[in-house]
């Protein structure tokens, strides 16, 4: 193969010419993202049981969805939140499973098996996944361009029709609506009218029904053609419907629906949700991008159905961007390209300086012919270009390097000892091929726990190993093939023979070399002091296992008590963004209530639908980072203005979401106890620092109006428990009974008591009850009734079966979270906190996530340490050399410990993988010396002779992959310098141990018997 490469120089430039056409076809080809795409594997199912007490929608609706969805398999953990009148199960799929889409068809399949199983008058499960956890790529609001207010009519129907223009732009996976103002017809009744009539809202209801006509009735017929025949009962305006008759007598007189009842049209009262825009009333609408399409023509479609819709609007309306994921996904790829850019520029210059001009040449071709190989290969393994995956090129620059630089460096020897360049080629290549490929093995190793990780910690970091793996692959493949054969045409012997001084740098590197291999234990010792050091000080780095994202965004939430309305609480969030919006940096604040925000990010959480009681804001600031004295600031200020509020402000960062930084969560029976034990737990978390603000699932529910119908009263009035509590629910939240058809647009018609929106517990104990005796008759809810004030539960959570009571605790922001849960440990500890016999605890949050990571990160390292092993033992065959590699690792790993607690970096997921990495880079230098020594004796060379021949490309090769990585570390932020500081400090510590460590070591065990010093 190399000969006839040698001798066939068209084939090299046609193979040369392949591989840049086909590298540059893999980078046009791919799509960009800011981060790479992650697998949803979390999801809830949505079901309604009206009017049902959390007891019971916890026995009728939740337990058995979570056991018939336990059948579906790939599950981790189902957790279900049973409130009033509505269940939600979540669900989250485990780590290893890899076709999640199948895996949500199944599921899908059980809740509709489940549906059969639950009680009539529950609504159809609702299976939730993508569309609520995926984050979303843009996100656009429609409000008024004034503070005057937009009719709710108006802002609704146009906000529809922006939603489902966004729809239908080409590459838009789903769009999801906020804020959109709930329309309705309000039939309202008034106690007196109903006392009057005897008729309930329900039979009201039904006459309303009964008028509604719904597409034609009968179909007229004769021999040459049919006419269908359409009664004339459409409900096409208010007057329609206040002409209908709800009731007649024998004398004719008719009692039409006007002359009983307001009938009006307006918004929903109390709304379910509301979002404010530049402090408006506006209507936000959050599209989310198909994976198979490029952002840049996505949103270059979408932006042009905006400028049209813009154009259309009716004057008073404007639409403004709160979320472009664009501007961010090209700011992330131009800063990595300049480092990549940068790194390559490093690396060039550093090999032209050490190993000359000539040398240069086949050294610095191999690497965009490696960037070209592994461009192409990414275009069969699907892989796209985010910060992970070039930044797995900017690590590897500095590594693959290192296998032409050996190839190159050997091949010059052979030259100047008068070897021809074809057999110089044909030499380098025999010699080196079987340490070549033990090294790169050895490192392609030490990245594969990455791609082994699994769920989303290991979706969203494996593509930075398979860059690594591919470029030393393809750098391995090259520099076995074309880059010895271009090195034999560029390179000549070197004939400097000039006298080098005794002075001279070398002759004193040879003489400490000589000096160090007469006293190897002092070599040993000495080398292994920063290592030793690294590893016993590992247990007191800080631990912050995901970092922070780099956004110039980030959002708080605020939650009240929860039976606060929906308008204390927008109130509430309005004052809270005056007081954020009093900072300079911050340019705008969109407000969300009732329901969770739109994701900015993938790792932010939204659970919180329904919720009068809590609100979100995203935050957009002026400056390029989130400065943590702004975050304290605002805080410190929300803490002391709203007092009735719990307010969090929150940093967006990277990671699996999770709800709150630490939880604990507590198992049992009985809901008393574990609030009780929910209590205890909070005010030990409220005594440790960092804690801003606790909470517990189980939620206290308020005060409650408890009635207990007396049979004696009712039973002759024909009355029972139902037909009393329907009667109520019917006149307080009202019956939806038909659809008023305007053009394109249905608005639901609700009959209700006037004035439903401010029932007080007085009112609604003097509501008219129509009795079912004959005659009719009325009478009133206290006649029937004795009622009492007491405390409601508001939810009931489960976990896996169990009842689970969940603290939550928030840290202040820039706090490690790992580091608070152990001191709240601690204190747990010397309070003596325990639970009852059959209760338990554990705890989730960010630990948990970390635990999963780490576990099946450790899960595959054993399995991996023992390969590395095996190939060093049949690369060196000898137990004793890949002894002294498997040392030489152990020490990388103290070195990388060394480095974060030197630059005062916590230890994270990005550290831990750094660390991996340096276990497989540091070992190639060693094996190289190994080589040389093990060679060196067959020529009787000396150890410090082969040493000193290995020395100058064991340089190049640490340099360069220092530099390759050099501007990351420049560069700055939280997410990269910690792997980086790791890799390079350890390289450096791991030069000094292949240069001293590694050949005392086998001096000491024995090496080549005819080896001397």
């Amino acid at each position: 193969m190399i000969r006839r490469l040698y001798d066939n120089p068209r084939m090299v430039i046609l193979l040369l010419t392949l591989i840049a056409v086909s590298g540059l076809a893999g980078f046009n080809t791919r799509m960009t993202r800011e981060d790479p795409v992650s697998k949803v594997r979390w999801g809830y199912v949505s079901t309604r049981l009206p009017g049902a007490e959390p007891v019971e929608v916890e026995s009728l609706v939740s337990e058995p969805l979570e056991r018939i969805l336990r059948e579906a398999g790939d599950i981790r953990s189902i957790e279900s939140a049973s409130l009033q009148g509505v269940s939600l199960v979540f669900i989250r799929l485990t780590d290893e499973v890899d076709d999640v889409q199948q895996a949500w068809l199944r599921i899908q399949d059980k809740v509709s098996q489940a549906a059969d199983r639950l009680p009539a008058r529950a609504s159809v499960p609702i299976l939730i996944d993508e569309a609520r956890w995926g984050a979303h790529t843009r996100i656009v609001a429609l409000h008024g361009d004034s503070d005057r207010p937009v009719p709710a009519g108006i802002l609704a129907r146009w906000g529809k029709e922006l939603n489902n223009r966004l729809s239908f732009v080409t590459g838009t996976r789903f769009t999801e609506v906020f804020g959109v103002p709930a329309e309705e017809v309000l039939v309202e009744i008034d106690e007196s009218e109903i006392a009057a009539t005897k008729l309930t809202a329900a039979e009201i209801a039904n006459r309303i029904r009964a008028r509604d006509s719904e597409g034609f009735d009968a179909m007229s017929q004769s021999q040459r053609y049919s006419m269908p025949v359409s009664s004339s009962g459409d409900l096409a305006d208010l007057d329609a419907i206040r002409q209908i008759v709800v009731s007649s007598d024998g004398a004719g007189r008719q009692l039409t629906l006007g002359d009983l009842a307001d009938v009006s049209r307006g918004e929903r009262f109390p709304r379910s949700e509301s979002a404010f825009v530049k402090g408006r009333r506006a209507v936000v609408v959050a599209t989310r991008m198909d994976e198979a399409y490029g952002i840049t023509g996505w949103t270059f479609a979408q932006q042009e159905v905006l400028s049209d819709f813009q154009a259309i609007l009716p004057q008073g309306l404007e639409i403004t961007p709160i979320f472009d994921q664009k501007s961010y996904t090209d700011q992330r790829a131009a800063d990595l390209y300049q480092s990549l850019g940068l790194g390559l520029a490093l690396v060039v210059v550093v090999v032209c300086v050490m190993m000359g001009w000539r040398a240069a040449i086949p050294i610095c071709a191999a690497l965009p012919m490696t960037l070209g190989v592994v461009f192409l290969l990414m275009i069969p393994f699907g892989i796209s270009l985010h910060q992970m995956s070039i930044a797995g090129l900017i690590l590897a620059i500095g590594m693959l390097i290192d296998n032409p630089i050996i190839v190159v460096d050997d091949l010059q020897r052979r030259l100047n000892h008068g070897d021809v360049p074809r057999d110089a080629c044909r030499g380098s290549v025999r010699h080196l091929a079987t340490p070549l490929l033990g090294s790169n093995i050895t490192t392609i190793l030490g990245f594969t726990p990455i791609l082994l990780i699994g769920g989303p910690t290991g979706e969203f970091m494996e593509q930075l190993g398979w860059s690594v793996i591919a470029s030393l692959i393809a750098s391995l493949t090259l520099s076995l093939t074309l880059v010895p054969v271009l090195a034999a045409w560029c390179l000549v012997p070197d004939c400097d023979d000039r006298e080098v001084s005794r002075h001279h740098p070398s002759r004193l590197y040879m003489g400490l070399l000589r000096f160090g291999m007469h006293r190897p234990l002092a070599v040993i010792l000495l080398t292994v002091i920063v290592p030793g050091f690294g590893l016993a000080v590992a247990g007191s780095i800080p631990e912050q296992f995901f970092p922070a994202a780099e956004r110039d965004q980030f959002h708080f939430s605020v939650r009240l008590p929860t039976h606060v309305s929906i308008a204390e609480t927008e109130r509430v969030a309005k004052r809270a963004r005056e007081i954020v919006m009093r900072h300079s940096t911050v340019e705008e604040v969109a407000l969300f209530v009732g329901r969770s925000a739109p994701k900015l990010h993938y790792s932010m959480v939204a659970l919180e639908d329904n919720r009068s009681n809590f609100a979100q804001g995203l935050v957009q600031l002026t400056s390029a980072s989130v400065p943590l004295e702004l975050i304290h600031d605002i805080q410190r200020e929300l803490d002391q203005e709203l007092p009735e509020a719990q307010c969090v402000v929150t940093l967006i960062e990277q990671g699996p979401p999770a709800p709150a930084p630490i939880e604990l969560r507590l198992y049992g029976s009985s809901l008393q106890r574990l609030s009780d034990l929910g209590r205890q737990a909070q005010t030990l978390l409220m005594e440790v620092p960092g804690i801003i603000h606790t909470r517990m699932s189980l939620d206290a529910g308020g005060p409650r109006l408890s009635l207990a119908i007396s049979q004696t009263e009712a039973e002759p009035l024909g009355l029972d428990d139902e037909r009393i509590s329907s009667q109520i629910r019917d006149y307080v939240d009202g019956i939806v009974v038909a659809e008023m058809t305007e053009q394109m647009e249905s608005v639901p018609i609700r009959v209700r008591l006037g004035g439903a929106e401010d029932v007080r517990p007085e009112r609604l104990l003097t509501l008219p009850i129509v009795t079912g005796t004959t005659p009719r008759g009325a009478t009133t809810v206290d006649s029937l009734a004795t009622w009492t004030i007491d405390e409601q539960t508001f939810s009931i959570y489960r976990r896996n079966a169990q009842r689970c009571n969940i603290v939550y605790a928030y840290t202040q922001a820039g706090t490690l979270p790992i580091q608070i849960e152990n001191a709240f440990k601690e204190e747990m500890r010397q309070s003596g906190f325990s639970v009852p016999a059959g209760y338990r605890f554990d705890f989730g949050g960010i630990s948990y996530e970390r635990n999963s990571a780490v576990g099946n990160l450790l899960a595959y390292s054993g399995i991996v340490l023992v390969l590395m092993a095996s190939v060093l033992v049949l690369t060196f065959g000898s137990f004793r050399l890949a002894f002294i590699i498997l040392l030489v690792a152990i020490l990388a790993v103290g070195l990388g410990m060394f480095c974060l607690w030197a630059f005062r970096y916590p230890i994270g997921i990005v550290a831990i993988i750094g660390v991996a990495g340096l276990l497989g880079l540091a070992v190639n230098d060693s094996i190289v010396i190994l080589s040389e020594c093990k060679a060196g004796a067959a020529h009787y060379r000396t150890i410090p002779q082969s040493v000193f021949a290995a020395t100058r490309h064991v340089l190049t090769t640490s340099v360069t992959t220092v530099a390759g990585v050099l501007p990351l570390i420049l560069r700055g932020g939280d997410f990269w310098p910690p792997m980086m500081i790791v890799i390079a400090g350890g390289i450096v510590g791991a030069t000094v141990i292949a240069l001293g460590f590694t050949p005392a070591c086998y001096l000491l065990l024995g090496g080549d018997r005819s080896t001397t010093v």
